[in-house]
Parts: C-alpha cells; sequence; structure tokens
C-alpha cells in the first residue's frame, strides 16, 4: 500500500475533527447557553463544560470566558499539546493485511470505496474501528460545521499559551478505539453505512441544537437516539456505552483528583456527551459530595 498518500489522508480527516490553529476565532450576534456547571465541595470547586470538536461562529458566553480566566487549571480529555500526535498515531494503527476485508461484507466494503475515495487502493488495510471514526470526521462539514470553531479552539483563544492539562493520553483514546471486539466493530460500520447522508447529518445537526441548548441530560438522550438509528444491537450498544462513556467517565473523575486544591478553580471541558447520564460525570461527582449548578 502507499502509506504516505495513506497518512495524509487520515491527516487531512482528522483535521476535519479538531484543528490546531487558532487563526479563525469568529463571533456571532448572540452567545449560545452550551452545557456548563459549576461543581464545588467545600472550598474545592470545578467549572465544567461539555465540548463538541466542531462548531458554528456563536461566541462563547461571557460566564464561561470569566470562569476559564479566573481558573488555576485548564484540563480537557487530551491536552492540547497532544493534539497533533493522533494523525501518526492512528496511522501507526493500520494493518499490514487486509484486515478490512475479513471483518465487513464485500457490499459494505464497495460503498465505503464510494464514500471515501481518497482512501481507495489502501483502504482494506484500515480496520473497522478506524473507519467509522473517519466516517464520522468526514459527515461534519457537511452537516456544516467547521472545525476552526471546535470549542477547545475557542477555549485556547481565551487560555492563551498557557500549559492544559489531559485526563487521559493519545495512546489510551486510541486503546479504546482498538478495544472493540470484531462483532462490534462490524456492526458499528455497516449500520453507519445504511443511514442516507440526509439522515446522517441531521443527527448532527440535532446533537449540535440540543448542545447549544445547554441541557448535559438532553445530550446523553440524544446519544441514546444515535444508537437506536443505527439499530445496534443490545450487546454491541453496551459495549459502545461502556468502552466510549462509561469507564472514560470513570477515568476522568478519578484524575481530576490531583488537579483540586481549596481557592484555585478549575476549568474542565470534556465531550459533552460524557456529562448526562447516571453514570455520567456530573453524577459522578454528585456521588462524590459535590454540589451540581447549571450556570
Amino acid at each position: 500500500m502507499d502509506r504516505k498518500k495513506t497518512f495524509v489522508a487520515i491527516t487531512a480527516l482528522l483535521l476535519c475533527w479538531v484543528s490546531v490553529s487558532l487563526s479563525t476565532f469568529l463571533h456571532a450576534a448572540e452567545p449560545t447557553r452550551l452545557p456548563f456547571y459549576e461543581a464545588h465541595k467545600g472550598d474545592v470547586r470545578l467549572y465544567i463544560l461539555g465540548t463538541i470538536h466542531v462548531g458554528k461562529a456563536e461566541p462563547l458566553r461571557q460566564e464561561v470566558v470569566q470562569s476559564l480566566s479566573r481558573s488555576s487549571q485548564f484540563i480537557m480529555e487530551l491536552s492540547f499539546d497532544d493534539f497533533p500526535k493522533m494523525a501518526p498515531l492512528m496511522f501507526s494503527r493500520m494493518c499490514e493485511d487486509a484486515c478490512l476485508r475479513k471483518q465487513i461484507s464485500s457490499d459494505a466494503f464497495k460503498k465505503l470505496e464510494t464514500r471515501i475515495p481518497e482512501m481507495k487502493g489502501s483502504m482494506e488495510h484500515i480496520p473497522a474501528w478506524m473507519i467509522s471514526s473517519l466516517l464520522v470526521i468526514a459527515d461534519y462539514p457537511k452537516a456544516g460545521f467547521s472545525p476552526d470553531l471546535g470549542t477547545e479552539i475557542r477555549l485556547m483563544k481565551v487560555w492563551g499559551n498557557r500549559p492544559t492539562r489531559g485526563l487521559e493520553t493519545p495512546e489510551e483514546q486510541m486503546d479504546t478505539l482498538a478495544s472493540f471486539s470484531e462483532s462490534a466493530q462490524r456492526e458499528s460500520l455497516e449500520s453507519y453505512l445504511t443511514l442516507t447522508e440526509e439522515r446522517r447529518l441531521l443527527l448532527f445537526r440535532e446533537l449540535y441544537q440540543t448542545w447549544t441548548g445547554g441541557d448535559a441530560e438532553a445530550l446523553y438522550v440524544w446519544y441514546q437516539k444515535m444508537n437506536k438509528e443505527q439499530k445496534l444491537s443490545p450487546s454491541t450498544a453496551k459495549e459502545f456505552d461502556e468502552k466510549m462513556i462509561f469507564s472514560r467517565n470513570k477515568r476522568f473523575v478519578e484524575r481530576l483528583r490531583p488537579f483540586l486544591a481549596p481557592g484555585k478553580p478549575v476549568f474542565v471541558a470534556v465531550g459533552a456527551l460524557h456529562l448526562g447520564g447516571d453514570q455520567g460525570v456530573l453524577a459522578l461527582l454528585r456521588a462524590q459530595g459535590f454540589s451540581i449548578t447549571a450556570r
């Protein structure tokens, strides 16, 4: 396979997921609410914002900007310095053999060649979990969202050149994606391919609209709806819940502990789908004695 060409294609698609450029910072007339919460226990205080990695031109609310500005730490899923590591790390997880042809049906493989023509010729060396990620990334711009307007990019404009902290490493994120069973990888990918483009883009626009409404629980309902739209089997849906959401939520909350100190508020930005539900970040913090207030 042409490894250089494949690396360029993967990098280009990943840049649709999260850009490392801070050059674009547009403003609209009115800010949106967003899922923004304050958690406190005694003199320990956290500001928690649910993020998405692409966006439109709505500005951040002043309350969000001011809370970040007065925080002692800015904590993300990945440290901002780790973002550029994702493309080469993903490239390193490609197969030497034609693994994708073994994982999915021939009809699904033909659909993929049409959907991502830039990968044709090397696609068979890309595992199903990676192709699924790339398909979602490729759909966001079609739905009208810009990577230069993702929440993390806009927050970094406020934070400046100060260091950020990460709650997991790029390797841990990649290990999570690669850990799904063969059956779950196949079912997830082939189910996503059955959705029409109109339906896929509508679902993403619904996600964005729900996100701007600022309700973490409504976002978790959207996530469950997405699983139902793909008609995932109960076992596959459970595997995705546990590996992508629940286990990582526990990791995030556990790894927040070293950053928490009385009188030193921290700002936490994690994917919006991690906040809601009875195993979400907000619920886990409540179980540890934190009071949570929507801001």
